[in-house]
């Protein structure tokens, strides 16, 4: 008789004994192949499996309601296997990355009839999840001090916010050129020592630098960027464009809507007189009749007038919006017609033009004080602009002479390589399809102009050659004038703890975790294998190796009768 034993404990209930999935799937294949065991009980000995156990797995009936070889397959091992991605699958995609709960996922196995083989109860998948959520965490920390050993030394920007979907403030900060997640975490306060302690933190270690920090000018990442990180502090566009338009924006509206009302009693009146002569000359009555002629005269005046009201305001507001857009338009250092650079002194005159605009549309509406504040506090924040455009060309300056090129190669890196760079990760972003177009038709001419043969970077050393692109991506992407990375990251974050109830500080992990290393641009790169210029391990063949026993289901219970139908009639 073989002896009664216990197997190895599951991973995910260690206070029980089971068989492992893969055990049984390999008994069903050797059971299934054409030159099955002669003897179940040879077989239980030699393999070490109680008899009645083994004779336990092989009396099972397939579900009543399922394809018997559908059944076959998935209690083989092909099948298990095949079943273990599916789940880990759906985990990755509907929980982790998508705003799904554990109850949608269960709803999914019972619908796809996979609830026959995998548990579907929340109870289950929760002790799955818990367990795969603690390995993306694990994941995260080994890889991130496995690719710090050969990350090459830069400075790098960021561009930082703080999000309120808990209790807590979550502090968000992302490097945008790779828009690889560095800080995702709950804290106590979110002042300029809170933000430079976990930025610390998660640079320690790795040989990088923020020079930069992007931000919608909150009190304490202004002071965390200047004191704290000794870093360039550069003001995003939306907030500021925001504040800008605010008070322009409502004022110029209701004069529009006050114009085009008296526009139309105006016009009513003007048809009512006609009417009226009409009605005149069509019933002649005793007496002197009305004179219509001179009143219509006079609201054919007022219709003209007020026509030109509303035209005026409309033009105005025409004005105030492209006074708004362009200088967002025109804040890059390199002009986005040409290509040719914009220095501190030029990026002063474009922005000034456009506030002159808005000047001059708030005196000729008559606004009140509030767009006069609006656009002195402007005055500041394109102050800051500037700023950040001289400080962008004293370090590309500094970055392009310790390479310590031929002049010609030098300037070709300032003229072509730079600007085509610049414009090839800023094509995306443009606001129409034909702003688009032209950016990269523009980048790709100047980058194809840049490295064009007999060139003078062409003709550099093959190592030279990847030490310029290196320096010229690096030098690019430490001007980040937006922070939608952020926002747009805050508003999954909002989708996430909506779907999910809340977010635990594990759970915001592995979805910083999923984020940086499974989500991928077009082009097939996660933000993992940008930002440390080297590719990753597998994140989901790594958890599919460590991949607990899928629970199984439990066995079907008869459903219990209403209370209404036991009760006599």
């Amino acid at each position: 008789m073989t002896p009664s034993h216990c197997s190895e404990p599951d991973r995910t209930s260690p206070d029980r004994f089971r068989w492992d999935h893969q055990r049984v799937a390999q008994v069903f294949d050797r059971f299934n192949d054409p030159d099955p065991p002669a003897s179940v009980r040879q077989f239980a000995r030699e393999h070490d499996i109680p008899r009645s156990t083994l004779g336990h797995w092989l009396r099972q009936d397939p579900p009543e309601d399922l394809d018997p070889n559908l059944v076959a397959f998935f209690r083989s091992s092909s099948g298990l296997a095949l079943l273990r991605r599916v789940v880990l699958a759906l985990f990755l995609v509907f929980l982790f990355r998508a705003s799904c709960g554990l109850r949608s996922l269960g709803l999914f196995l019972r619908l796809t009839q996979l609830d026959r083989f995998v548990a579907s109860s929340h109870g289950a998948l929760h002790e799955l999840a818990g367990a795969i959520e603690a390995d993306l965490g694990a994941f995260s920390d080994q890889e991130r001090v496995r690719l710090g050993e050969g990350l090459a030394a830069r400075d790098i920007a960021l561009v930082a916010d703080e999000h309120f979907h808990a209790d807590q403030p979550c502090l968000v900060a992302i490097e945008p050129a790779s828009n690889f997640i560095l800080v995702e975490q709950y804290a106590d306060r979110r002042d300029a020592a809170t933000w430079t302690t976990v930025i610390t933190a998660a640079l320690e270690g790795l040989p990088l630098t923020a020079v930069l920090l992007t931000s919608d000018q909150a009190k304490g990442l202004i002071c965390c960027a200047g004191e704290g990180l000794q870093a360039q502090h550069l003001p995003e566009m939306f907030h500021g464009q925001r504040d800008l338009a605010a008070p322009f924006t409502g004022p110029l509206q209701r004069c529009k809507e006050a114009a085009e009302k008296e526009l139309r009693e105006a016009e009513e009146m003007l048809q009512y007189w006609r009417d009226e002569k009409a009605k005149a000359q069509a019933q002649r009555r005793p007496g002197r009749p009305l004179d219509c002629d001179w009143r219509i005269d006079i609201y054919v005046s007022w219709v003209a007038h007020r026509a030109e009201e509303v035209a005026a305001c409309e033009a105005r507001q025409q004005q105030a919006k492209d006074a708004v857009r362009g200088l967002a338009d025109d804040y890059h250092p390199f002009d986005p017609g040409t290509g040719a650079v914009v220095s501190a002194a030029d990026m002063r005159r474009r922005l000034d033009k456009h506030l002159g605009t808005l000047k001059d549309v708030a005196r000729k509406a008559e606004l009140g004080s509030k767009a006069t504040a609006a656009l002195a506090k402007a005055q500041q924040w394109t102050g800051a602009l500037v700023a950040a455009v001289g400080w962008f060309w004293t370090v590309a300056a500094t970055k392009v002479e310790e390479m310590d090129l031929p002049e010609q190669a030098e300037q070709a890196v300032n003229e072509e390589l730079l600007p085509g760079l610049y414009w090839q990760q800023a094509a995306r972003r443009g606001r129409i399809a034909e702003d688009r177009q032209h950016k990269e038709e523009l980048a790709q001419r100047l980058l194809k102009q840049a490295w064009r043969k007999g060139g003078a970077l062409s003709q550099l050393p093959k190592q030279r050659r990847q030490e310029v692109q290196r320096v010229a991506k690096e030098v690019v992407g430490l001007f980040c004038r937006s922070s939608s990375c952020v926002e747009g990251r805050n508003g999954r974050l909002s989708l996430l703890h909506h779907g999910q109830c809340r977010l635990s500080a594990g759970r915001l992990k592995a979805l910083t975790t999923v984020h940086n290393y499974l989500v991928e641009r077009p082009d097939g790169t996660t933000a993992a294998q940008r930002f440390f210029g080297q590719e990753p391990r597998d994140l989901f063949t790594w958890l599919l190796q460590r991949l607990p026993d899928l629970p199984r289901p439990a066995a079907k219970r008869p459903r219990k009768e209403p209370l209404a139908a036991l009760l006599p009639e």
